[in-house]
């Protein structure tokens, strides 16, 4: 998706997101889960936001486009708890589609983002609501993440690997974050109004399929504090992140880190322009060359192909 189209996007989904400034707050919290195929691992997840001690909430599960298998599990998690689960079909895949159809099913003043890969303590919840709670200027909020391997990880895989994992921690008191150290899409929360005056998540960012995609959360955060609101980092508000193995390889990770390229590249096109890319394009080409670590050249061949794909206007997908 080009600048423009982008642009339009965000605009044209702002229109019917402006609807949510008008509809009745019906509890304190509602969680959005966006799942595809997860299966029975997702079980762990549902039961842990179930568990959550907070009196006044709901769990939207959105579905993107699961198999019929999968689908009907998560309508039998909504059967059994009527009162507290909902089912939702979301067809347009994308992760940020799912997330889109969450706000908009969602009926809560505070909107927190969960994956469907990760298990929040019993206090989560109740942790982010406090922080808006205490913090009137803040529309954003997201506690840490904490990487649990259901395989042993290789020795390779260090702290700066494990960012790639969503791996996310700050200090022991409440931080005001900036551009681009926001909090990590597993574990975020807005107030609604940042959706009804910001827009939408960009259906043009994060995972599409097999694309790995990302940085919505950060480019939704991002006009969150352009918006003039803070952004915040909470302590005690963790999550316990499930790595499964087929993440744990090197050809796993140079995928990652030269998607991570595109989507930056893309977040460029749309916020700072082609001019800007143009600047940074000859540097960039170089590292793809000269850069010794192999993760950094497929980092630079991503914003390197973003580029390229800006200037002959093809179409991002």
């Amino acid at each position: 998706m080009g600048m423009s189209a982008a642009t339009a996007s965000m605009r044209g989904h702002s229109v019917g997101m402006s609807d949510l400034h008008g509809m009745a707050e019906t509890m304190r919290a509602s969680v959005i889960l966006p799942t595809k195929d997860r299966g029975p691992a997702i079980d762990a997840t549902i039961e842990a936001l179930l568990a959550q001690d907070l009196d006044d909430y709901e769990v939207v599960i959105v579905d993107n486009c699961s198999s019929p298998e999968n689908a009907a599990g998560l309508r039998a998690w909504a059967a059994r708890h009527p009162t507290k689960v909902r089912y939702v079909h979301e067809p347009a895949l994308g992760l940020d589609n799912a997330r889109n159809a969450g706000i908009r099913a969602a009926r809560a003043a505070v909107l927190a983002f969960l994956d469907d890969d990760a298990v929040a303590p019993s206090h989560w919840l109740r942790t982010l609501v406090q922080a808006f709670d205490d913090h009137p200027r803040a529309w954003a909020v997201g506690g840490g993440i904490v990487s649990r391997f259901t395989t042993p990880a290789p020795d390779w895989v260090d702290a700066r690997l494990q960012v790639f994992l969503s791996d996310f921690r700050r200090g022991d008191r409440i931080e005001t974050l900036h551009f681009d150290d926001y909090p990590r899409g597993a574990n975020m929360a807005f107030r609604r109004e940042a959706f009804a005056t910001c827009g939408p998540f960009l259906d043009c960012l994060d995972r599409k399929g097999a694309l790995l995609l990302s940085y919505g959360d950060i480019e939704m955060c991002h006009r969150v504090e352009r918006s003039g609101h803070d952004v915040l980092w909470v302590p005690g508000a963790d999550v316990d992140h499930l790595i499964r193995g087929d993440r744990l390889t090197p050809e796993w990770f140079a995928r990652r880190c030269y998607w991570q390229g595109r989507s930056e590249g893309l977040f460029e096109r749309i916020h700072r322009g082609r001019l800007h890319q143009l600047r940074k394009l000859p540097y960039r080409l170089l590292r793809c060359v000269v850069s010794a670590d192999r993760y950094k050249r497929m980092h630079h061949r991503g914003l390197v192909s973003a580029t390229l794909r800006t200037l002959l206007r093809t179409r991002f997908t």
